[in-house]
């Protein structure tokens, strides 16, 4: 997954107050992801327009998507599925959730939180649009399950500075451009990966090959990547 990046900054309102001058400014972003697959897990970096959460409809532009193109939410269990209507806009599936419908100008999407969208061909772009928010958010990974979640940030971050409370056995999958995936697992002290080692030992004068277990301490998730969580513990937040 590529990304390309367009920000502009714009004067959102100035007031005056009991003769004080007020000014503030907001950014304004749209991203353009390229994907080589037809399903990508789309990482959401911006809040609404107006400053507040965004909505499915707000974050996901239609334009360079095709009818019938995909759009899942996963939260606490639960899919929320979205389709790429005749007229270029999401409509929620009544039949993905047990309590009906979810459109897509209510349903909201946190920052920090991840998309998978389907599409009918591999290839193409899709743009998300919102609102820069440089404040602190928490992305809270489930108990005893999985979560799908995202990096929002504009840089890689490291699982062993970022994800501190996992317990032991807890793994986090990242999928590939290549369409492979990374999986990495913490020991109860750090995140990482078992990796074969190859040994080259002599039988009876002849030469083998031996592959033996070796753990590695390694794991990041590259900005505006998705990934899922996986834990039998309590879950915590992670704070971006």
């Amino acid at each position: 997954m590529k990304l390309r990046l367009m920000i502009c900054a714009a004067a959102a309102s100035t007031a005056l107050f009991a003769g004080d001058n007020d000014a503030t400014s907001a950014t304004y972003a749209v991203m353009n992801v390229t994907n080589a697959y037809t399903d990508t897990i789309i990482a959401v970096p911006w809040v609404g327009l107006d400053g507040n959460t965004n909505t499915i409809s707000g974050l996901v532009n239609t334009t360079t998507l095709a009818e019938g193109d995909k759009l899942y939410m996963y939260d606490n269990g639960t899919w929320y599925e979205y389709t790429k209507s005749s007229s270029g806009v999401w409509t929620g599936a009544e039949t993905i959730t047990p309590e009906g419908a979810h459109t897509a100008e209510s349903q909201v999407v946190a920052r920090g939180s991840g998309l998978i969208l389907k599409r009918a061909s591999a290839g193409g772009t899709v743009l998300l649009c919102g609102r820069v928010d440089s404040n602190p958010i928490q992305t809270t990974i489930a108990a005893n399950g999985k979560t799908l979640f995202a990096n929002p940030t504009a840089l890689a971050v490291d699982l062993d500075t970022k994800f501190t409370s996992a317990a032991n056995g807890d793994t986090i999958t990242i999928p590939l451009n290549n369409g492979g995936f990374n999986k990495y697992t913490f020991n109860g002290t750090e995140w990482g990966q078992m990796t074969k080692k190859a040994t080259t030992i002599t039988i009876n004068g002849v030469e083998r090959t031996r592959y033996n277990n070796v753990w590695s301490k390694c794991g990041s998730i590259p900005a505006g990547t998705g990934a899922w969580y996986e834990t039998t513990g309590t879950g915590y937040t992670v704070e971006w």
